[in-house]
């Protein structure tokens, strides 16, 4: 997908802005699933809300890459996250760099 996603979308009079993704982890669209995220979008910057996998394990690094990827193409500036470890809750946040990955640690 090398193609920029349009958040924004005119059509008659009204505009149609994306706000919320729900984006589903599996090799073919309309297979069983094996994780879901829910993104929300404000401004420049996206949130991920929610994660869940079937075997209840953390978002990987692919994974977040592949979110990384998906919000660059959107033309996302940054993304964040709220993590609980041992019972505290740390919020994080990532720049998102033009033609660029990323040097991202994802800890359990």
């Amino acid at each position: 997908m090398n193609k920029s996603i349009t958040r924004i979308a005119k059509m008659d009079d009204w505009f149609f802005e994306v706000k919320m993704v729900r984006a589903i982890k599996s090799k073919n669209y309309g297979d069983p699933y094996s994780a879901i995220a829910q993104l929300t979008a404000s401004g420049e910057q996206m949130h991920i809300d929610s994660h869940l996998s079937v075997k209840d394990e953390e978002l990987s690094k692919n994974d977040f890459m592949t979110i990384y990827k998906f919000c660059q193409t959107m033309g996302m500036k940054g993304i964040s996250y709220d993590r609980i470890k041992n019972g505290f809750r740390t919020s994080k946040h990532i720049d998102i760099s033009e033609n660029q990955q990323p040097n991202i640690r994802l800890v359990k």
